[in-house]
C-alpha cells in the first residue's frame, strides 16, 4: 500500500500501513466541525543530493518550503498526500532517504503522509525504505489504498509500470480491486488519486479506413478508458486527482461528470511560466474547494481556487 507515515509509531516504524485505524480518532473532530483540511502534493523529485538542481530548481529546497508552509496553517491538516515521482529520476535508494529527512517536520508536527507510486520511483527502493515486513499490502504486486475520513473516501492507486519508463497503466488486477472496493464503499463522496494523467483513446486515431492517421504516442495512462467507465457506474466519485505533467490545471469529463484535477509539481514545472508548489483541499459536506499554492506568490494562479460539488452537474 502507499507509504504511511503515522506521528504516533516509533522512529523505526514511523512509516507505516494500518491507515483506517490510526486515522479514526483524529477524523471524529471533523464530523464535529462538519469540515476538513487534507494537503497534496505531486512530483517532489527528490533526489539523494539535495542540493540537486533540475530546470533550475533544487528540488529539496522546494518541498522544504512546502513542508514549511504545511506546518505554519491554521488547521493541522488530517494528511499530506504525495501523488507519485518522490524519487529524481529511477528511484535510487538514498533518494529515498533524503526524503524522508526532507519530510520529518511533518511527523514532529503530528501530520500523515501517504504518497503513491510514478514512472520515476522503484518499487523495491520505495517498500525498503517506507515501509515494513508487518505492513497489510491490498495488492502484492501494487501499492494501493482506501484512507476514509467522516466527510470523504480518497482511493490511491498506483500507476507505476517500469521505473524511468514514462506511460503508467494500472492493470486488470488493479482496475478489480478498484471496481470491488467502490462497490463496497459508496456511503461518502469518494476522491480517487494516481500518479499518471488521464489519456483517453483518440477516435482521430489510426482506422481500417485511415491507416495512414499517425496516433500520438500514449505518455499518460495507458488504460485511462477502462479506469473512466470504472468511475462512471459510481455517482459518489467525484474528482480524478493525477501529476505527471507538471502543471496545473483543472477540467471536467463529458460523459462522467467527474473533476479532472491536474496537481502543480513541487520538483519543477516544465515550463517556467507554470507553477510550482501544493494544493490545500478544504473538504465540507457540499463539496471540496481546491487552493493552489504557489511557491511563487507572485505568481497569477497563486491562490487560484477549483471547487469541486459532491452533488452531481
Amino acid at each position: 500500500m502507499p507509504v504511511s507515515l503515522f506521528p504516533e509509531l516509533t522512529r523505526r516504524h514511523w512509516l507505516k500501513g494500518a491507515a483506517a485505524a490510526v486515522l479514526a480518532p483524529q477524523i471524529a473532530p471533523a464530523a464535529e466541525r462538519g469540515s476538513e483540511t487534507w494537503v497534496l502534493l505531486s512530483d517532489t523529485h527528490i533526489a539523494a543530493d539535495a542540493t540537486a538542481i533540475a530546470r533550475g530548481h533544487c528540488m529539496a529546497e522546494n518541498l522544504d518550503r512546502c513542508v514549511s508552509q504545511i506546518t505554519r496553517l491554521a488547521q493541522k491538516p488530517f494528511g499530506v498526500l504525495i501523488n507519485g515521482d518522490c524519487a529524481f529520476k529511477d528511484g535510487q535508494a538514498e533518494d529515498y532517504a533524503t526524503l524522508v529527512k526532507r519530510l520529518e517536520p511533518l511527523r514532529e508536527h503530528r501530520i500523515q503522509v501517504h504518497a503513491t507510486l510514478g514512472n520515476h520511483d522503484h518499487r523495491d527502493h520505495f517498500r525498503t525504505a517506507l515501509t515494513n515486513a508487518d505492513d497489510i499490502r491490498r495488492m502484492e504486486q501494487k501499492h494501493v489504498e482506501i484512507l476514509s475520513s467522516a466527510l470523504v473516501n480518497w482511493i490511491l492507486l498506483d500507476s507505476l509500470d517500469q521505473t524511468d519508463h514514462t506511460p503508467g497503466v494500472l492493470g486488470n488486477a488493479q482496475l478489480g480491486w478498484l471496481d470491488r472496493t467502490l462497490r463496497q464503499h459508496g456511503n461518502r463522496p469518494t476522491v480517487v488519486m494516481v500518479h499518471h494523467n488521464p489519456a483517453p483513446s483518440d477516435p482521430k486515431g489510426p482506422t481500417p479506413a485511415n491507416p495512414a492517421t499517425t496516433k500520438p504516442k500514449n505518455t499518460g495512462l495507458t488504460d485511462t478508458d477502462e479506469l473512466l467507465r470504472i468511475l462512471a457506474q459510481y455517482p459518489n466519485v467525484r474528482a480524478l486527482l493525477y501529476g505527471h505533467t507538471h502543471t496545473w490545471r483543472a477540467s471536467v469529463d463529458e460523459k462522467t461528470g467527474i473533476h479532472l484535477i491536474n496537481l502543480p509539481p513541487v520538483g519543477y514545472p516544465f515550463s517556467e511560466d507554470r507553477p510550482a508548489g501544493w494544493v490545500l483541499a478544504q473538504i465540507d459536506k457540499a463539496g471540496m474547494t481546491l487552493e493552489l499554492h504557489a511557491l511563487n506568490p507572485n505568481h497569477p494562479e497563486h491562490r487560484h481556487t477549483v471547487h469541486v460539488d459532491w452533488a452531481k452537474a
